[in-house]
């Protein structure tokens, strides 16, 4: 299997056109591309405002730091509240964020429903965890806290909260061996 580290440092920032705020891109797929068929960022909502549209397309929000926000759909209301509430919706609405007491920062998936699905989770983690490849599949994970690092690999990437690790199949590779504690978002990633 094969590991990829995105240290927090390295996510490229980018300003919403409308001044209310700015998205740290993780990684796209394929990467480079702006025709991609899954992108997970980190968005700093400062101001409330409606969100982009993204026809096609499913989201999945999760809070992850401030004091959280309302999202006005046409039919329902999603509150997300500290600790790391969510909220999963299709790409073609468009809800007003209204936050709830000064600005936010939020997780986002973001994938073509016609190439990929995508489920979000957050868990747990004490010890050692074993990643098994599985055929069209690849796990992203998002470091909430604690620690998580290669098992017995010194040299392999130390990750803090706010980290992500990117994990592939590769033919013929062992499974996968990591050390963590605290909690994670893990992202499995299957292809259609």
């Amino acid at each position: 299997m094969a590991i990829r580290y995105f240290p927090q440092s390295e996510f490229i920032s980018m300003p919403w056109k409308n001044g209310g705020g700015s998205t740290r891109e993780i990684l796209r797929f394929p990467e480079g591309s702006a025709d991609w068929q899954w992108r997970l960022s980190i968005a700093d909502i400062a101001a409330d405002g409606p969100f982009s549209a993204f026809p096609g397309c499913e989201r999945s929000l999760t809070l992850l730091e401030g004091a959280g926000m309302s999202l006005q759909f046409a039919d329902r209301r999603c509150d997300l509240r500290p600790p790391y509430a969510a909220c999963d919706f299709a790409g073609e609405e468009t809800p007003d964020c209204v936050l709830h007491d000064g600005p936010t920062t939020d997780f986002n998936a973001i994938w073509r429903r016609d190439a990929v699905s995508i489920h979000v989770e957050r868990r747990a983690m004490h010890g050692s965890l074993w990643c098994v490849p599985e055929p069209g599949v690849r796990w992203f994970v998002l470091l909430l806290s604690g620690s998580l690092a290669l098992k017995d690999d010194p040299d392999g990437p130390q990750c803090v909260p706010g980290d992500g690790l990117l994990l592939q199949p590769e033919p013929g590779a062992p499974r996968l061996m990591l050390e963590a504690y605290g909690e994670a978002l893990w992202l499995k990633i299957q292809q259609r």
